[in-house]
């Protein structure tokens, strides 16, 4: 039997790993083919205005929004770790080379729906966390460190007023939730399923480590996060995988790094707590973020637990 030209796709890229799809194609099918341009320059313009142009207007002083810290005690006990930082900015990446498989599994013309789909998904996080950074801004501790470009790049670009809810948490949990549900909808193959939802997944996992370890944001941030994806986006995650994504943090830490596993266990605690707090909260309150905005309105006058 004669294979179907899917089918003839499917098997030229059986078994490849994600990070194996080159990320340029990507951006050049955003900017210019004719079905996503106008979703890309949307995207674009959100994400400008909801992070950057926010921050620096603060910075500047044009906008007067409070400003919350919001480090907790438990932040020191994961040390500080430059080595991370690269992981730390792969965050585009990361979700860009599985449209990279997409372009070549489906072709540009049929791919081109689920990466509009994502572009819209991905810019309504950018709305939603708005609907917090505008009201409260929130900053942690970050250490004062340019041993390398990519540090000074981060210093340069992020002002670093947007902690609650972290956008990296809530990108790459949408991610996976998105490209786990995909793989389904469109019937991908059990091999396929396999090996690039487990992928994206522990990738996920270690990106999101990389917030406390490069000290970008405090644990308060990660559940606030994981609220925002799992009450908005629940069709592609919801509060069961916000519980084991949790769960699964910390559980591989390298030798050399210096990490109590009592630590880890009181870490994980903490985001569960937080978490569930959000959730139950929520049901009480007429918008998604009532509930944190009220925790950064507490935050600063609350005691602290000591770790």
């Amino acid at each position: 039997m004669k294979e179907s030209s899917l089918e003839k796709k499917i098997r030229k890229i059986a078994g490849r790993s994600l990070k194996t799809f080159r990320t340029l194609p990507i951006y050049i099918v955003l900017l210019l083919y004719p079905s996503l341009c106008f979703t890309t320059i949307k995207t674009l313009c959100i994400i400008a205005n909801e992070f950057f142009f926010l921050q620096f207007f603060e910075k500047f002083g044009i906008f007067k929004i409070p400003v919350v810290h919001v480090d907790h005690p438990l932040d020191n006990k994961i040390p500080f770790t430059p080595s991370k930082v690269g992981v730390y900015l792969g965050f585009v990446r990361f979700w860009m080379q599985p449209l990279g498989m997409l372009l070549k599994r489906f072709g540009i013309a049929r791919a081109a729906k689920f990466l509009k789909k994502w572009m819209r998904l991905f810019r309504g996080l950018y709305i939603y966390s708005g609907q917090v950074y505008k009201y409260k801004l929130s900053t942690t501790n970050r250490p004062i460190y340019k041993e390398n470009s990519h540090f000074r790049t981060i210093h340069r670009f992020d002002p670093h007023y947007l902690c609650v809810p972290s956008l990296h948490i809530a990108t790459v949990a949408l991610a996976y939730g998105f490209y786990k549900k995909l793989f389904v909808d469109e019937n991908f193959t059990e091999a396929e399923k396999s090996q690039w939802e487990k992928e994206i997944y522990d990738e996920a996992i270690e990106i999101s480590e990389t917030v406390l370890y490069i000290k970008q944001h405090s644990v308060n941030c990660i559940p606030a996060a994981l609220y925002m994806v799992s009450e908005n986006f629940s069709e592609y995650f919801s509060i069961q995988d916000a519980i084991k994504f949790i769960d699964d943090m910390f559980k591989f830490v390298e030798p050399e790094i210096d990490v109590k596993t009592e630590d880890i266990e009181k870490i994980r605690h903490h985001i569960h707590f937080v978490y569930e707090k959000f959730l139950l909260e929520g049901r009480a309150c007429i918008n998604w973020y009532d509930p944190v905005r009220r925790f950064l309105d507490n935050y600063e006058s609350e005691p602290k637990e000591q770790c």
